[in-house]
C-alpha cells in the first residue's frame, strides 16, 4: 500500500475551499498521494500568521487579508487562484430594512476586522452613500462565523457580508434579501479574490507536494462543475441545509469558478491597489512581489 503524504490545507472559515472539501470526501486528493486535511483558522489576519509560522503550509485566504501581511513580511506567496477569484461575498439585509440609508446606525456581520468582508464592505457601501467607517457597526465572528444566519435571525446584526451557501439558506428561511454582490462592477474592478498560497519553506523542500495540491484542487474543482447534483448534496449535507437552497446557491457561485487555478495578475493588481486605497497598504505596491507562479500551468 502505497503511504500518504499527510499535509493540512489551512483556510479563514468553515465556508472556504468547498470544491478541496469535495474532493477529499471524493478520494480525489488520495489519487495524487495525499492524504490532505482542512485546518480552519478563524480570520484572515490569523490565517496569515498560520501560514507565516509554517502551522499551516498550504491553503487559501482572500488577497485583501494576505497582501498586508505580505507587505509586512510574512513568509509566505500567493501560488494559484482559488475557486473563487471574483469576490463571491454577498451584502445579505433584513427583510424590514428598505434602503441603504435605513442600514446607518445599523449592524453588519461578518468573520473578522482586516478579513476580506472588512474591506470589501467598505467598498459596497460606498457606493450607496454609506460609510463603513462612521455609519455602521462592523460585528467580527471569529469561531462564530459558520452560525451568521442563526445570529441574524436572532437580531444579532441587522445585515452580514457573506458568501454562499449562507445566503440562499437566509432567503429561503425568510431570514434576508440579498441586496448586492460584491463582484457586481459598480463596486469592485476585476478583481482576483481568493488564492492559494504555501508557506517558503514548503516552496524551497517540497515542490513536489505543492505541485500535487494543486493538481488535486484542479480536479476535484471539475469533478464538483461536472457533478452539479452530487456536490450541492454534499454542501447541503455540510452545512445542514436543505438541498434545494444548496443546489440554487451553488447554481449561482460554480459558473463563476476559475477551475484551473489560473491567477488573474491584473486583477491581483487591482486588489493591491484597493488596499492602498483604503490604508492596506502604506506605499503602492506590485502584485508580482507577493506571487511565485512556478506553479502557473
Amino acid at each position: 500500500m502505497v503511504k500518504l503524504t499527510k499535509i493540512k490545507y489551512g483556510v479563514p472559515s468553515g465556508n472556504d475551499a468547498l470544491t478541496v472539501r469535495f474532493g477529499i470526501e471524493e478520494g480525489i486528493f488520495e489519487t495524487e498521494g495525499l492524504d490532505l486535511s482542512m485546518q480552519i483558522v478563524f480570520g484572515g489576519p490569523e490565517i496569515a500568521a498560520a501560514f507565516d509560522s509554517g502551522d499551516v503550509q498550504i491553503g487559501s485566504l482572500g488577497s485583501p487579508s494576505g497582501i498586508p501581511a505580505m507587505a509586512a513580511g510574512k513568509r509566505f506567496r500567493i501560488i494559484a487562484s482559488g475557486c473563487r477569484q471574483k469576490p463571491h461575498m454577498y451584502l445579505g439585509v433584513r427583510k424590514d430594512i428598505r434602503s441603504y440609508s435605513d442600514l446607518k446606525g445599523k449592524r453588519i456581520g461578518l468573520l473578522s476586522i482586516g478579513s476580506c468582508p472588512s474591506w470589501i464592505v467598505h467598498k459596497i457601501l460606498a457606493h450607496h452613500g454609506v460609510s463603513a467607517a462612521s455609519d455602521v457597526e462592523l460585528v467580527p465572528l471569529h469561531d462564530q462565523y459558520p452560525r451568521i444566519i442563526e445570529i441574524m435571525a436572532d437580531g444579532g446584526f441587522e445585515a452580514c457580508l457573506a458568501t454562499e451557501p449562507n445566503l440562499s439558506i437566509g432567503e429561503d428561511r425568510g431570514i434576508l434579501d440579498i441586496w448586492a454582490a460584491a463582484y457586481e462592477p459598480q463596486y469592485l474592478p476585476q478583481f482576483q479574490w481568493i488564492v492559494r498560497v504555501a508557506n517558503l519553506d514548503l516552496i524551497a523542500q517540497q515542490p513536489d507536494t505543492i505541485e500535487a495540491v494543486l493538481r488535486g484542487c484542479r480536479a476535484s474543482a471539475h469533478h464538483a462543475r461536472d457533478n452539479m447534483e452530487a456536490f450541492s448534496a454534499f454542501v447541503a449535507s455540510y452545512y445542514g441545509a436543505d438541498e434545494q437552497s444548496a443546489r440554487r446557491a451553488m447554481q449561482r457561485e460554480v459558473p463563476l469558478y476559475q477551475l484551473d487555478c489560473k491567477l488573474d495578475m491584473p486583477g491581483l493588481q487591482n486588489a493591491v491597489d484597493m488596499l492602498y486605497e483604503l490604508g492596506g497598504l502604506d506605499r503602492p505596491r506590485e502584485a508580482h512581489e507577493f506571487t511565485d507562479l512556478r506553479f502557473q500551468q
